[in-house]
């Protein structure tokens, strides 16, 4: 079952004005996998900023969309959408950082 997805008038401006349209293509491809499965597709964040409940995000391009799920209303909010760090990728000859 596909869930019914709302769109936070801040995330609706960031994919708008900070996303290139690749970005953009990412965001919705997996928009479309957490309609179906939500659960299985993101992972729990706390950010007592945005809600005092349990919220979960999703990971595109080198962005995330925090949203909240409503089981039983079958909906999803997409709250919030921020711009994160790349990770760095160690070389092969690198040691861990130790005292």
């Amino acid at each position: 079952m596909r869930l019914k997805v709302e769109l936070h008038r801040e995330a609706v401006w960031f994919i708008r004005h900070r996303c290139s349209d690749a970005e953009v293509d990412a965001f919705y491809g997996h928009l479309e996998k957490i309609r179906t499965k939500p659960i299985a597709n993101s992972e729990a964040v706390a950010d007592p900023g945005l809600s005092r409940y349990m919220l979960r995000f999703f990971r595109f391009a080198h962005c995330i969309a925090i949203f909240q799920y409503r089981p039983a209303e079958d909906r999803i909010i997409v709250r919030q959408c921020r711009r994160i760090r790349p990770r760095r990728r160690r070389k092969p000859n690198d040691a861990p950082p130790g005292p």
